[in-house]
């Protein structure tokens, strides 16, 4: 399964930072307790069994994300292996020393695994074809309106023509560098957005502003043990939802495969992390049955609710 938000920051620090200080610790007890020697020693154990478990983890199609800083962490440890204060001057025989070496490692890996969880996590910029691919959205007094399951009224809108949509979905998918990952299941759509798709059935447009109360009111949670007909919630750094879409298929060896619309254009299959809106998300499940909103008629709409 891939990671939801916040995993990658969770690998990162506990693993990185929390575990290499307890390496480094653990490398410095040992040049004291017993001398330079088994602590080089530990540093040499340290870079095979790294090493190892890296390579495996390359070699199974882990995220390099991940990977990289293990080799990283391995290098790290043959350094220390390979320190011989015999060879240096006096002042690289004190630089070289294991106790140091270890110090320094205990001071700066929980300060680069907190950059590099920065890194991993940070949502990049949306493109501009889905910030502002042409259309401006219309509420239409003839539009109904959408009702949560406790009651609460929801806007809907659509969008209005989009120029040449077709061109503008090909230079997405060709910028994002999506176009061998993705399939595409229809065409753009100026009737609904992503969250429209997911909870009106594709027939209008939901505000972004509007998904959290949706999820709240209806029951949702987040779950771990993934089906199908799950909701996928995309988010930016700050938690704010970024983009919907909903789990179509789910393999006995973890592939997942999720169905979105990607703003008013096209509707795509595609893996959880192959999209335009970052890496976090999580999936969502409520106990009722389907995910469309109660749509009330125009006439009704003030009485909803």
């Amino acid at each position: 399964m891939q990671p939801g938000t916040g995993d990658f920051y969770l690998f990162t620090v506990l693993w990185f930072g929390v575990g290499g200080s307890l390496v480094a610790l653990a490398g410095i007890w040992l040049a004291a307790r017993f001398g330079c020697g088994a602590s080089r020693l530990f540093g040499g154990v340290l870079f095979l069994g790294i090493s190892l478990l890296a390579g495996i983890l390359w070699r199974t199609g882990r995220p390099v994300d991940i990977v990289l800083p293990l080799f990283a962490v391995a290098i790290a440890c043959l350094l220390v292996f390979a320190a011989h204060p015999a060879l240096l001057s006096w002042g690289t025989r004190r630089l070289s020393k294991a106790v140091v070496i270890w110090g320094l490692l205990l001071a700066l890996w929980p300060v680069v695994s907190l950059v590099y969880a920065y890194r991993i996590n940070r949502v990049p910029a949306l493109s501009a074809l889905l910030v502002d691919p042409g259309p401006m959205t219309r509420m239409d007094a003839s539009f109904p309106c959408a009702v949560t399951d406790l009651g609460t009224k929801v806007g809907l809108f659509q969008y209005d023509v989009v120029d040449s949509p077709v061109v503008l979905d090909e230079l997405l998918v060709d910028g994002e560098y999506l176009s061998q990952k993705v399939i595409r299941v229809a065409g753009p759509d100026a009737a609904c957005n992503c969250h429209g798709w997911v909870f009106t059935a594709g027939r209008f447009g939901v505000a972004t502003e509007d998904v959290e109360t949706i999820l709240a009111d209806n029951g949702y949670q987040v779950v771990h043990d993934v089906q199908e007909g799950d909701v996928v919630i995309y988010r930016g750094n700050m938690g704010r939802v970024r983009h919907t879409g909903l789990v179509r298929f789910v393999g006995t060896d973890g592939l997942i495969l999720v169905e979105s619309k990607w703003g008013p254009l096209g509707l795509y299959l595609h893996a959880p992390q192959d999209q335009p809106y970052g890496a976090l998300f999580n999936y969502y499940r409520s106990p009722r049955s389907g995910h469309e909103l109660r749509l009330v008629p125009a006439a009704d709409c003030d009485h909803a609710g």
